[in-house]
């Protein structure tokens, strides 16, 4: 029995792929697998996403595995309080969304998660970090964003490290009560090669 469906199934990150994406060390839906396994690891049992084309591989992802409860919404602050609720009734939970989706859930994230301290691990696509061609502003607003909401957040960027990063940063979303974010690179996508530079 499904417990939801995919909302955008026409995404297809291989045709907007382009040829340096396509020689990157691991390719989206093996990243995107590896990422769906660390938030089992993490505990995770229901996830709230939003469809973005960046993410449609980690979003297929988590749609198909059957030991997570997928929640798509159609706009990021609904996610907030589905989590938030859900949390209430016993469930690890995460939310997947872009920057500026973020941006958008600022007011549910403040009047919800931090008011009433609930522990949510997010998910947040980096548009707009180095190398990408647009978003740059909402790119160089995300971290401040974060700072100002006293959200702690660390930059995801190889795939290898997705399980003990997400392990650790529900730890700290449980022990804090209060949000953590994981920003998602295209690196870590597997959409792009890795640098050891950043």
């Amino acid at each position: 029995m499904r417990r939801s469906f995919l909302i955008c199934p026409m995404f297809d990150v291989n045709r907007i792929a382009t040829d340096f994406e396509r020689r990157s060390s691991l390719n989206s839906t093996e990243a995107a697998q590896t990422l769906v396994k660390a938030l089992r690891g993490a505990g995770i049992d229901l996830v709230a996403t939003l469809p973005d084309i960046n993410l449609a591989e980690l979003l297929r992802a988590v749609e198909e595995s059957h030991e997570i409860i997928h929640v798509p919404v159609c706009r990021e602050e609904e996610g907030m309080g589905i989590c938030a609720g859900a949390y209430l009734v016993g469930k690890k939970c995460a939310a997947i969304m872009q920057n500026g989706g973020f941006f958008n859930s600022n007011n549910a994230i403040v009047s919800t998660l931090l008011q009433y301290q609930i522990p949510l691990l997010l998910l947040i696509y980096y548009a707009g970090d180095i190398g990408d061609r647009t978003f740059s502003t909402t790119g160089s607003l995300t971290e401040p964003v974060l700072q100002a909401l006293g959200i702690r957040y660390y930059i995801m960027r190889e795939t290898d490290d997705a399980p003990e990063l997400i392990r650790r940063a529900q730890i700290m979303t449980e022990d804090s009560k209060r949000p953590v974010a994981l920003l998602l690179t295209k690196e870590l996508l597997g959409r792009r090669p890795a640098l050891k530079a950043l």
